[in-house]
């Protein structure tokens, strides 16, 4: 079983769109048409992306935006696992510093080596890093694992 995780830049007057065509499901759709894909790929596993979200989230870093918490759920309606990112999170841009973990502070066993693992993990920090640097004041970053 295979998962990948999509990124969007999406500006926030376009959210409201995106919410409202969720449950329909064309939220997809919508999403592609509003969003833009950052410019960097990524080239792991959602499962990867989620290890290391889970991983942050248990070491007190949650880069979801809790003002847009329920806009998230309605969007998870169409599109599994979405975490809705703002400008809000660059406050934890220092705790994103992958010299700051091991592999094992934020992956669980996902069958990668040692290598691949600090790879991974470091990949996926420095993108989040890059994406979140990158937001203006009138975009989030809109993150799903599916």
């Amino acid at each position: 079983m295979s998962s990948i995780a999509s990124l969007y830049i999406v500006k926030i007057s376009d959210l409201p769109a995106i919410v409202s065509a969720a449950g329909s499901q064309s939220a997809w759709e919508t999403l592609q048409e509003l969003g833009r894909e950052p410019t960097e790929e990524y080239g792991w596993s959602g499962y990867v992306m989620m290890n290391v979200l889970d991983g942050l989230e248990a070491a007190d870093v949650d880069l979801a935006s809790p003002r847009l918490h329920e806009e998230a759920v309605a969007i998870n309606a169409d599109l599994d696992y979405t975490i809705l990112i703002t400008t809000e999170a660059k406050a934890l841009l220092a705790r994103l510093d992958p010299a700051a973990y091991e592999p094992t502070d934020l992956l669980d066993d996902l069958g990668l080596d040692d290598e691949e693992s600090r790879y991974a993990m470091e990949d996926t920090l420095t993108l989040l890093t890059k994406t979140i640097t990158a937001l203006t004041d009138d975009e989030l970053l809109l993150l799903n694992i599916g």
